[in-house]
């Protein structure tokens, strides 16, 4: 799905203000990233590292696990299509409403999609799947899974490989599951988004983590330099200084109840429950796409038009919480919508 995804204000011919339609941390300071990155521009000059493979180390120190146990990838996106092509002409079970590319990335690799939502997913109810998907926080609705529920499902389907994408677990408290618990549970990959972490989209960089012979197997389908020199650079210095970069969850999550509370209390919106700083808003009355055009067009404010995640309906729209400010101007705007 190139073109159904938020954070795209460039195909509308109006200014953003504040953007709440892209999933990343609000708000983050890059000042020092952008001077160290400055200062090491000289890297384009010279092809990257083929695999990543300095970059893999260091994520493997920081993750307890083996380098061999580590692929570095072109965003977490890019690891998504490479886990479904190391699969290819599998089974795979989608639990719904998610993120698109899993079936796309799946359909690419010519297998059979399966969508099945949280409960028959936690009842272990797919149709012999090869491969399961879940993104944990999920995306769009911010419902997570806990850890321990969830590795026990795990261990109770040795046959099945579970891909739990875990682009969103600095975003929320509760811990959704750890990249070293591959080593305890083989059949378990996990994938991570340094863009979502970090707030850089613009340069894409991810990884997963499985047990060597998968990641292996996995890597096979990255083509050589597929990380290019400036984001492995930024990889290297976020990851050194993340402890002092990471924004702090308490004030955040609590920034996002105070919002979906008063997002919740205007007529005709009902906000549903979320773990993180994003969540669903289901309209009464109107199309998603009409209220992401007034947003946009009256007050700068783009939002995520959620009619497209399969189980989700024009009824739909994804906001992710951004500064104290900027919220209060959705809240103001949405409050005018509701009594238009």
């Amino acid at each position: 799905m190139l073109h159904g995804h938020g954070d795209d204000g460039y195909r509308y011919d109006a200014p953003v203000r504040a953007n709440f339609s892209s999933n990343t941390w609000p708000g983050l300071d890059h000042t020092a990233l952008q001077h160290y990155l400055s200062e090491r521009f000289a890297v384009v000059r010279s092809y990257p590292e083929p695999a990543a493979e300095t970059l893999a180390a260091q994520i493997a120190a920081m993750e307890g696990v083996d380098p061999a146990e580590v692929v570095v990838t072109n965003g977490a996106t890019e690891a998504i299509y490479l886990i479904a092509q190391a699969h290819r002409g599998g089974r795979a079970a989608i639990v719904a409403p998610t993120f698109s590319e899993y079936a796309d990335a799946s359909a690419l690799a010519d297998g059979a999609v399966q969508y099945i939502d949280r409960a028959q997913f936690a009842a272990g109810a797919w149709d012999r799947a090869d491969l399961v998907w879940l993104c944990n926080p999920n995306n769009p609705t911010g419902e997570v899974m806990a850890r321990a529920e969830l590795l026990a499902l795990v261990a109770r389907h040795p046959q099945v490989r579970f891909v739990v994408d875990l682009a969103y677990a600095a975003f929320c408290a509760e811990e959704p599951v750890r990249a070293g618990d591959v080593r305890t549970h083989p059949n378990l990959i996990v994938v991570h988004s340094l863009t979502k972490r970090f707030a850089i989209p613009g340069l894409r960089l991810g990884y997963l983590v499985a047990a060597g012979a998968i990641a292996g197997a996995v890597a096979r389908f990255r083509p050589p330099w597929s990380v290019n020199a400036l984001a492995l650079e930024a990889g290297h210095f976020l990851l050194k200084h993340q402890a002092a970069l990471a924004p702090r969850l308490a004030p955040y999550l609590a920034e996002a109840r105070r919002v979906m509370a008063t997002i919740n209390w205007l007529p005709g919106l009902t906000v549903r429950t979320s773990a993180t700083g994003f969540f669903l808003i289901e309209l009464a009355r109107g199309r998603s796409d009409e209220l992401k055009r007034d947003l946009l067009h009256r007050h700068g404010l783009l939002v995520r038009d959620a009619a497209n995640f399969h189980g989700l309906d024009a009824r739909h729209v994804r906001i992710a919480t951004q500064t104290p400010a900027e919220n209060r101007w959705l809240e103001e705007a949405l409050a005018q919508w509701t009594h238009s």
